[in-house]
């Protein structure tokens, strides 16, 4: 199945380790959400210097789509607010203006020859944006997910493949600041679990 965009401003905490068997046990006794269980897929993330956004070009079937995840709040990190919608999501070929909001979300400056270009297949939107100032690095991640429902949230449990380590990720995620924080509190992920988003998990390992 084709996982869909979430929609709105949603709160997450997320942290990558080694997930112990307690912890996976615990998780796993709430009801399966929306069918995603043992969900594989794979993403490109365009890593920048300077910016934390999540840009990422995500494997649909047997293409490529677009999908801008918008972060909007850090500052009760590692409480992080996103903005998700089925509008951030876009088909190739890709249209110049698109091109430009990513190299803004990435703050990473076009080359010349990009400007003069009206459309871009996937592999060309990458290059672009390899060749900006700065430069955009592209971090391919296989990841294998599943999503467990609670009260006003969910949690997220995944084996992820970068391309210096193998891990596991946990995260947790609600409209509500309160109900992650409380159920962040309730899992006891303990040290072996190292709050971070994808970025800079990317930045580490990619």
């Amino acid at each position: 199945m084709t996982k869909q965009p979430e929609e709105g401003k949603i709160w997450e905490w997320r942290a990558f380790g080694a997930l112990n068997d307690t912890l996976r046990e615990t998780v796993q006794a709430y009801p399966v959400r929306s069918g995603i269980l043992d969900h594989h897929g794979e993403d490109i993330y365009l890593i920048a210097p300077h910016s934390d956004q999540n840009v990422k070009l995500r494997r649909n079937a047997n293409r490529w789509i677009l999908k801008l995840k918008l972060l909007v709040d850090t500052r009760s990190r590692p409480f992080e607010l996103y903005d998700e919608s089925a509008d951030f999501t876009y088909e190739f070929p890709m249209p110049l203006d698109i091109l430009k909001e990513a190299a803004r979300l990435l703050e990473v400056i076009l080359p010349d020859i990009a400007l003069s270009t009206e459309e871009f297949p996937e592999a060309e939107f990458v290059k672009a944006l390899k060749n900006s100032t700065p430069a955009a690095a592209d971090i391919w991640v296989s990841k294998t997910r599943s999503q467990y429902q609670f009260e006003n949230g969910w949690v997220e449990l995944a084996d992820v493949s970068f391309a210096k380590r193998g891990t596991q990720s946990l995260s947790v995620h609600s409209r509500n600041l309160d109900v992650v924080k409380e159920m962040v509190e309730r899992l006891q992920p303990g040290g072996e679990m190292k709050p971070m988003n994808y970025i800079e998990a990317c930045r580490r390992w990619g």
